[in-house]
């Protein structure tokens, strides 16, 4: 079995486009669908149905992908452990992150760790919490850095910390002197139920952290007036700051010096920051030391978050 072939399949069924996936692969269009009628010649069977512009896989094209996961799995597998063994320092990790704070913590930890492992290089796909959990559960990825209330029974979690979840008043808010004088560091509870007249600026539905406000919003009893739907947290915060109306993000983006006022919420509702990966899954050394690298550098972040005076 060509290994190569597996990873054209993977790639389709990831892209749902032969035009896409010959890109991401760096190959012509052309060269990756001879490849595709090829093997379902040699099959017998059609592993996708082409549907207008989507490639969608067929009973067989699924039971085929979940094959070529497993021995591709297989394969990273044994290259780590064998790397291992020989103390190459050489190899792959793959790693999904966030766009804003995820970016920020990998640009401050690559520095330290190509320095021990100058061999090691990265594949990066940067991803919301909803989409790299899919990432990982198709073997896309090994490692996700990922924020969560509950566990995935498929994954294996690496804690990191745990974060508060945030409301942000705005300082010319009513209700916005009931924060006291350190709301920054004590997250005063606020009562959801008295902002009900109010229009909030919210983080997209795709989010987990969207999904777990709305939670909160069902006990309080009402559906939030959304005056605006922001698609990533820095959107939100920067709204907020314009005291544009009250926003909810986590602890990480808390800013003393806005001109905001901070809350929290329920039972100080919280989520937990962790990396994720599959059960079963042989981590390699490199792999070991990059977590712990990743933890040492994000709550050392949150332990520096500077007062309002020395910012």
């Amino acid at each position: 079995m060509d290994l190569k072939q597996l990873e054209y399949i993977i790639a389709i069924a990831d892209e749902q486009s032969i035009s896409k996936a010959a890109e991401k692969l760096y190959m012509t269009q052309s060269a990756l669908n001879q490849q595709l009628l090829r093997l379902e010649r040699e099959l017998g069977l059609l592993l996708f149905h082409r549907i207008k512009h989507s490639m969608v896989p067929t009973y067989a094209g699924n039971v085929y992908l979940e094959a070529a996961r497993r021995i591709l799995g297989i394969k990273e597998e044994t290259y780590k452990i064998l790397s291992d063994i020989a103390d190459m320092r050489k190899g792959e990790i793959s790693i999904s992150y966030t766009p804003e704070r995820g970016s920020e913590m990998f640009a401050r930890v690559y520095p330290l760790f190509h320095k021990k492992y100058p061999e090691i290089t990265f594949r990066v796909i940067e991803a919301r919490s909803v989409k790299m959990e899919q990432l990982l559960e198709q073997g896309n990825v090994s490692l996700a850095l990922t924020a969560h209330w509950e566990q995935n029974p498929q994954f294996e979690y690496f804690p990191i910390d745990e974060e508060l979840m945030v409301l942000a008043l705005p300082k010319n808010h009513p209700l916005a002197s009931m924060a006291g004088d350190c709301s920054w560091e004590e997250f005063p509870h606020m009562d959801l139920k008295l902002l009900k007249e109010d229009s909030f600026i919210l983080l997209s539905r795709e989010t987990k952290f969207r999904r777990m406000l709305d939670r909160e919003f069902i006990q309080a009893g009402y559906k939030p007036k959304v005056l605006f739907e922001a698609t990533t947290t820095y959107t939100a915060v920067n709204m907020a700051k314009s005291q544009i109306g009250p926003s909810f993000f986590p602890q990480s983006y808390v800013d003393p010096a806005a001109p905001l006022v901070y809350f929290s919420i329920g039972n100080r509702l919280a989520w937990k920051r962790s990396i994720a990966y599959r059960k079963g899954t042989y981590l390699s050394k490199a792999e070991k030391d990059f977590m712990e690298y990743v933890k040492r550098d994000m709550l050392a972040a949150k332990i520096l978050t500077p007062p309002a005076e020395q910012r």
